[in-house]
């Protein structure tokens, strides 16, 4: 509900909120039989939204999946799955793992960072864009990508040959306002 609202005030409007990234679901992953009945009470499109919300209620009763459980689906995945999983959910604790998978199969460590991450990086960029994800959620993905980076150093350094070359100038602007 939290996560639908948000998305709908930003749409609106709305610049500035406090939130717990911890609380928040990326709008495009709520089953959509949820989501039409928590829409329907928050953009007061039906009279009998609250008593069919809450009678949707009751049937997720018992239902709450163990963290053990979503884990497991999740890291069967392959490992690019598992890598942009981890960033679009902020979630660390398998990270290392699979960048050192990544890092295996790939021929160099950077390759794993300009591929693999890069990728799932895409990822939530796009949904940030389109407002399907919020700020918070993007700065726990940016403590994930750092984490990542931080254990591929290492590794890009004693790759580094002693021949540097310059590949060229990097321009950065941003648009005044």
């Amino acid at each position: 509900m939290h996560s639908a609202f948000l998305y709908h005030a930003i749409q609106n409007g709305m610049t500035m909120g406090i939130v717990n990234p911890e609380m928040l679901e990326i709008y495009d992953e709520i089953d959509k039989n949820l989501l039409e009945h928590v829409e329907d009470v928050l953009l007061n499109r039906r009279e009998d939204a609250t008593e069919r919300l809450l009678d949707l209620a009751e049937s997720f009763k018992g239902e709450i999946k163990t963290n053990e459980k979503a884990i497991q689906e999740w890291r069967s995945g392959s490992v690019q799955e598992r890598l942009t999983h981890s960033l679009v959910k902020g979630i660390d604790e398998f990270i290392e793992i699979d960048v050192e998978e990544a890092r295996v199969t790939a021929g160099k460590a950077i390759e794993v960072i300009e591929v693999n991450l890069m990728e799932g990086m895409n990822v939530v960029g796009d949904l940030f864009g389109s407002g399907k994800m919020f700020l918070p959620q993007v700065v726990k993905s940016a403590r994930v990508m750092k984490k990542a980076v931080a254990y591929l150093l290492p590794y890009i350094e004693s790759e580094k040959t002693g021949n540097s070359s310059s590949a060229g100038k990097v321009l950065m602007a941003t648009v005044k306002g």
